[in-house]
């Protein structure tokens, strides 16, 4: 009943966010047009063309948006940036791309400067601080708003469960607490203990009580006609979250599922991954081939690019290409180059510091073994010795491998020396997998960028 209520809250949300928006739009291109009333050539048809790609914007962001990023009253002060982010992107990018596209010179830029300045502020209040308005709203001005809960159990999972339910103040008010761990309390007293109090919602751990107890219990509910709940119990014993989720016929317990487990945005990653990559296919990488060309005439002559097995998404292996760094003979190319490596060539330490040497993976991005932003792949005899010491280390391989990433940015790169180093690395690759959008592919670019001209001591 309450995930109903939320979801409804939800919707009402998107539905105000949308009005407030479109309202703001309206403001702003009112008070452009003004500026331009006296000029015969107003372009009111198209600002509305703007502003409703706006409006499909919004929809299809929160038709897309993945379930844990879907705001409840417990959770809405922490997600209330992160959801405010990706909704802005989600409006800049419709406007650029219609702005690209259409090639209309008549919209003001000054107009849309400002209105995307004055949409995130909109979008963080009302993310930040509707939703609690909403649920406070319904608990002033409804009468059965808020739900009498009894709560039964052991003494301590009691008191264990109860600022978890104090969460949801304007959804659940607590009306009575009963021990089933006090002496002289028998199992034909707990249905005598929850009819006692006029409740709609009994919460009670079913791995605590006797079996024939929780069904007596649920029977009497529908007797007395207040509802059960049965928190599950494997996020606090195992530290881990779960969600329910139908498979068919099957109610199916699984860790939360990934952003890019939706088909929707992996079509717009891989969008992503095309539109940046083939330019930069066309125009840098050519210019940079004859540039490394002439540098190994000069210092080692051989192959252009090295290429090499690496591990990418689901464990498939694929040939990353890079260019060339290392002399052509040398001893062991699966060593990892250390520091003072004796294998690099004069002005490929270079290379590699400046992350030149990277730049012919964009070809295995526009093939699609890689994508932009991930991350990096290693070669199988690494993944064989990393599993080994991050227990989660293979939760990267559910996307696929990048040509920067979130460690990279944040300085781990280069060798692998101590287990430490691998923990690092390997907890962003699994932040970035579990919390990926748009916006975040978009400032690790810049981010790269950034480290390109100035790049981390452990870039060699």
């Amino acid at each position: 009943m309450i995930t109903a209520r939320e979801r409804g809250l939800y919707k009402l949300l998107i539905s105000l966010q949308i009005i407030a928006v479109m309202a703001l739009y309206t403001v702003c291109a009112v008070g452009t047009l003004l500026i331009y009333l006296d000029e015969n050539n107003v372009p009111l048809q198209a600002y509305g063309q703007y502003a409703l790609v706006v409006l499909l914007a919004m929809l299809l962001e929160s038709v897309s948006r993945p379930h844990s990023l879907r705001p409840t009253l417990g959770r809405m002060r922490w997600l209330a940036t992160m959801i405010s982010r990706r909704q802005w992107v989600w409006i800049l990018v419709s406007l650029t791309l219609m702005l690209v596209f259409s090639k209309d010179m008549r919209i003001s830029r000054s107009f849309l400067a400002v209105f995307g300045v004055m949409s995130l502020v909109v979008l963080h209040i009302s993310n930040r601080y509707m939703l609690r308005w909403l649920g406070n709203l319904g608990l002033n001005y409804m009468r059965h708003w808020r739900l009498r809960t009894f709560i039964l159990g052991p003494r301590d999972w009691c008191e264990s469960i109860m600022p978890e339910v104090h969460q949801l103040h304007s959804l659940l008010e607590i009306r009575n607490v009963g021990w089933t761990d006090q002496e002289g309390v028998s199992e034909e007293d707990y249905l005598e203990m929850v009819a006692k109090e006029p409740v709609d919602l009994l919460v009670m751990p079913a791995r605590h009580l006797p079996d024939q107890s929780v069904m007596d219990l649920m029977r009497q509910g529908d007797k007395l006609g207040y509802r059960c709940w049965m928190p599950i119990e494997l996020s606090r014993r195992y530290g881990r979250r779960f969600d329910l989720q139908k498979v068919g016929c099957l109610d199916i317990l699984t860790p939360p599922v990934e952003p890019l487990a939706n088909t929707w945005n992996q079509l717009l990653k891989r969008g992503f991954d095309i539109i940046f990559s083939l330019p930069l296919i066309v125009t840098v990488v050519p210019a940079f081939s004859l540039l490394v060309w002439m540098i190994h005439r000069r210092y080692s002559p051989g192959p252009l690019f090295f290429k090499q097995d690496r591990v990418g998404q689901n464990g498939e292996l694929f040939k990353v290409f890079k260019f060339r760094t290392l002399n052509v003979l040398n001893e062991n190319e699966a060593r990892q180059v250390s520091k003072n490596d004796d294998r690099i060539f004069k002005c490929g330490r270079m290379l590699r510091r400046l992350s030149i040497d990277e730049i012919p993976q964009f070809i295995n991005v526009l093939l699609g073994d890689m994508s932009i932003v991930g991350p990096r792949p290693h070669m199988e005899q690494h993944d064989f010795q990393f599993r080994e010491i991050f227990e989660r280390y293979g939760v990267r391989r559910y996307v696929k491998p990048g040509v920067t990433g979130l460690a990279q940015v944040k300085g781990f790169r280069g060798e692998v020396n101590r287990p430490r180093d691998l923990r690092h690395r390997a907890r962003l690759d699994n932040f970035y997998v579990s919390h990926w959008d748009l916006y975040l592919d978009v400032r690790i670019v810049v981010m790269t960028a950034i480290t390109m001209l100035i790049p981390p001591k452990t870039a060699y």
